[in-house]
C-alpha cells in the first residue's frame, strides 16, 4: 500500500477522542458546505459579469510605469479615473510588485520571473511534503498546488500583488520545510514587501524563532520589520499629498464579518475549484484544516498556525469583492491537503473502526512527525 505519511498527533488520542474529532470534523464539513447553500455564501471571482477590475487597474499601472511614469503618479491618475476609494492610505497599494514589472524591457518578463518562482516552490514543496507527507499525501498535495499556482501564467493575474505574495509565502513555508531558513526568512519578507497582507505571517514566524531561541533568525525577521516599517512610512509620504478633498472613501470599513461565506470564497481562489460548485470548495476546506490540525513538525505547525490566523481573519474582514485575497492563502492550503490522509488515517485507526487498511498503514509508519 502506498505510504500515506508520518504518525500524525492524532495517533496517540484515545478511542473516545478520535471519534469525537471524527465527529467534529464532520460537523464542521457540512457546515461549511450548507454555507454555500445558504444566504450567507460569498463569492465573486466566478461572477459572469464583473466589469473591469483590479488586473485591469494594476496593468494600467504598470503600463504607465513602463511608458516612464513614476509609480505614485500612475497610480493616481488609474485610481481617480476608475473611481476607486482613494480616501484611505490603505487603499494605495505598495509600489514594489508594479513598479518591478513596469520597469522590465517587456512587463510580460515580470509573468515568466513570477512562474519560475512557481516552479522553485513547487520543487521545494514536493520535497517537503514527500519527507512529511507520504507518497499518497504528496500526490494529492501537488495536484491541489498546481491549482493554486496556475493562475501565475493566466492571463494578466501576474500583475496582482496579492498573486506574488502568496507565491512567497509558500515558497518560504517549503524552504523552512526543506531546511532552508534563510531562503524562508527572504521569501516572507519578500512577501510582506509585495503586499502588507503577508504581515500575519512574518509575525507567526517571528513569534516561532523567539519561543524557540532561533536567535538569528528572530534578529532576520526584526531587522526585515524595521526596513518594512521605514518603506511603508515612504509610502505615506508619497500618497498623503495626492489624497484630494473630494477623495471618495469606503462606504464600509473592512470589518465586514461575512464568517465562513467569505473564508470558503477566499478558498476557492484555486484554479480548478474555480470550476467546481462551490460546496466541493467547503470540503476542500475543511479536509486541509484537518490536516494542519494532526501536523505535529516544527514546519508543519508553522503552516498550521498561518492557516488559522488566515481563517480567523478572513471571517472578520474582507468585502465580497476581496475574495481574492484568498490567492495568499491557496499554495498554503494545498499543504494541508497533502497531510489529511495520514491525519484521517491515524483518526481512523485510533478510533478503533473497521478499517484494517488504513491500520495496518499506521502501524507501518516509524517515523513521529
Amino acid at each position: 500500500m502506498p505510504r500515506l505519511g508520518p504518525i500524525s498527533s492524532f495517533a496517540r488520542l484515545s478511542a473516545f477522542q478520535s471519534r469525537l474529532v471524527l465527529a467534529l470534523v464532520a460537523v464542521a464539513a457540512l457546515f461549511f458546505v450548507g454555507i454555500t447553500f445558504s444566504p450567507l455564501s460569498s463569492g465573486f471571482a466566478d461572477a459572469p459579469d464583473r466589469g473591469p477590475g483590479d488586473v485591469a487597474l494594476y496593468r494600467a499601472e504598470v503600463d504607465r510605469v513602463a511608458q516612464g511614469d513614476d509609480y505614485y503618479s500612475a497610480a493616481a491618475r488609474e485610481l481617480h479615473a476608475r473611481g476607486y476609494p482613494t480616501r484611505s492610505v490603505f487603499n494605495w497599494r505598495t509600489p514594489l510588485p508594479m513598479w518591478l514589472v513596469g520597469s522590465l524591457p517587456d512587463p510580460i518578463l515580470g509573468k515568466a520571473f513570477l512562474g519560475l518562482l512557481a516552479i522553485v516552490t513547487t520543487c521545494l514543496a514536493f520535497a517537503w511534503l514527500m519527507d512529511e507527507a507520504g507518497s499518497v499525501g504528496t500526490a494529492l498535495g501537488m495536484v491541489a498546488l498546481s491549482g493554486a499556482l496556475l493562475p501565475v501564467v493566466l492571463g494578466d493575474l501576474f500583475v496582482m500583488p496579492v498573486l506574488w505574495s502568496g507565491v512567497c509565502i509558500a515558497l518560504s513555508l517549503a524552504a523552512f520545510g526543506t531546511k532552508r531558513p534563510t531562503v524562508g526568512v527572504v521569501a516572507g519578507l519578500t512577501a510582506l514587501f509585495l503586499r502588507e497582507l503577508a504581515a500575519p505571517y512574518c509575525l507567526i514566524c517571528l513569534a516561532m524563532a523567539l519561543w524557540q531561541r532561533r536567535r538569528t533568525e528572530a534578529i532576520g525577521w526584526l531587522a526585515g520589520f524595521a526596513v518594512y516599517g521605514i518603506y511603508y512610512a515612504v509610502h505615506i509620504v508619497c500618497v498623503l499629498p495626492r489624497i484630494g478633498a473630494h477623495d471618495v472613501a469606503h462606504s464600509q470599513g473592512w470589518m465586514c464579518f461575512g464568517a465562513a461565506g467569505f473564508v470558503v470564497s477566499t478558498a476557492q481562489m484555486n484554479a480548478y475549484l474555480l470550476l467546481l460548485p462551490q460546496w466541493m470548495t467547503a470540503a476542500y476546506l475543511a479536509i486541509a484544516m484537518l490536516g494542519f490540525a494532526g501536523w505535529k513538525s516544527n514546519s508543519g505547525q508553522r503552516a498550521a498556525w498561518t492557516a488559522a490566523i488566515y481563517v480567523a481573519a478572513f471571517a472578520m474582514a474582507g468585502h465580497d469583492f476581496n475574495q481574492y485575497w484568498g490567492s495568499m492563502i491557496a499554495p498554503l492550503l494545498a499543504f494541508g491537503v497533502a497531510r489529511a490522509p495520514a491525519a484521517l488515517r491515524d483518526l481512523l485507526a485510533a478510533a478503533r473502526l473497521p478499517l484494517s487498511p488504513l491500520r495496518a498503514t499506521a502501524g507501518s509508519s516509524s517515523s513521529a512527525r
